[in-house]
């Protein structure tokens, strides 16, 4: 009897069935010169020990480098892009040793032609995977077309565009964040008679799905529960700072009973900045997202509660899935993975500030 050990080795095998470790690789391998009885007495001693081979010393071995390439904004410090690169990088420096190389093509988020750019660059390339957040949709779906008919796989986080093949996504639910959001930020209180969003003026860039999805699902909440509330949409710039403190003065004079501010993107703290600049404490503010800056206003007050999901941590796991598919041929459990819903306060933001 032989005694069965999960780190056993070719050599151990070998020894226990009185071949050559050559003759167990062909074995393994299914290559031709081998009988039918040295072949089942190879895997029965396999089976006995438990015998498993070492996928990634396979690898190595082949030598072959796997290339993905990852499409996203361009960014500044502290910005929301910021947290999707580092679980990019992350992931692949996880990755070491199994010859992961890795592109970003990045874009400007605000002029199509930009993204049409990294586009071109991603096919050029020809990598073997892609890693992408859909901001421009239908660009996004002609672009995963051409590389799923070339069996490119791709993995998308935020946002998933329909009608277009992916091997996996990674990302909060939308529509129900934005329910919640409306849930937390009025209830169904009859005194709350009016909500602002302020959101991020685009130009000439289409809206992205994310913020609209959220859009949607806070004005269904209000609908099924609070129906004589209202919520006003205005855009805000996203650099230009006096722009941005004159619009809100403006706004909230001609508009002093609204109380209860929202944005569905990761840019509240644009909101709490002019807030805590003109000394206000009897508006309450919602906003997405784990920045450090948000949660910097969330710990003094001028947001009052952030709903957020582990950006950095979809971004690892979209690129670690494509990571697995590429090298070891494993697809995810599932295809379309949530992440859980996280609602931050000045209570308990000081945990997940402590968070690596």
């Amino acid at each position: 009897m032989i005694e069965s050990d999960k780190t056993a080795t070719m050599e151990q095998v070998a020894r226990a069935a009185g071949v050559s470790i050559g003759t167990v690789d062909r074995v393994l391998h299914n290559r031709e010169g081998v009988s039918e009885k040295t072949r089942k007495k190879v895997f029965d001693v396999i089976n006995e020990i438990g015998y498993k081979p070492n996928i990634y010393a396979s690898i190595l071995s082949r030598r072959k480098d796997f290339s993905i390439v990852a499409i996203i904004p361009y960014f500044q410090t502290g910005e929301y892009w910021e947290l999707v690169y580092n679980g990019i990088t992350r992931a692949v420096k996880q990755s070491q040793g199994l010859n992961i190389d890795l592109k970003i093509f990045y874009y400007n988020q605000f002029e199509l032609e930009s993204f049409r750019g990294a586009c071109r660059n991603t096919i050029d390339a020809r990598p073997d995977a892609l890693f992408i957040a859909p901001i421009y949709k239908e660009e996004t779906i002609r672009l995963v077309h051409h590389l799923t008919s070339l069996s490119i796989p791709v993995a998308y986080i935020d946002t998933k565009p329909g009608n277009t093949d992916y091997l996996a996504y990674f990302g909060m639910p939308l529509f129900e964040s934005g329910y919640l959001a409306a849930d937390l930020l009025v209830g169904n209180d009859p005194g709350v008679r009016e909500v602002v969003s302020f959101n991020i003026d685009r130009g000439e860039a289409p809206p992205n799905d994310s913020t609209l999805n959220r859009h949607r699902g806070f004005l269904a909440y209000l609908n099924d529960n609070n129906p004589g509330c209202t919520l006003t949409d205005c855009s805000m710039s996203p650099f230009d700072f006096l722009y941005n403190m004159r619009l809100f003065d403006a706004f909230f004079e001609e508009h002093p009973d609204v109380r209860h501010i929202i944005t569905f993107n990761s840019r509240a703290h644009l909101i709490s900045d002019w807030m805590e600049i003109r000394g206000i404490r009897d508006k309450k503010l919602l906003g997405f997202d784990m920045l450090q800056a948000n949660m910097r206003a969330l710990k003094n007050g001028t947001i009052s509660v952030l709903v957020a999901e582990r950006t950095d941590k979809e971004a690892f796991k979209a690129v670690k899935s494509l990571i697995d598919f590429l090298v070891l041929r494993q697809r995810p459990p599932r295809r379309d993975n949530y992440s859980s819903i996280d609602i931050l306060t000045r209570y308990n933001v000081d945990f997940y500030l402590t968070e690596e």
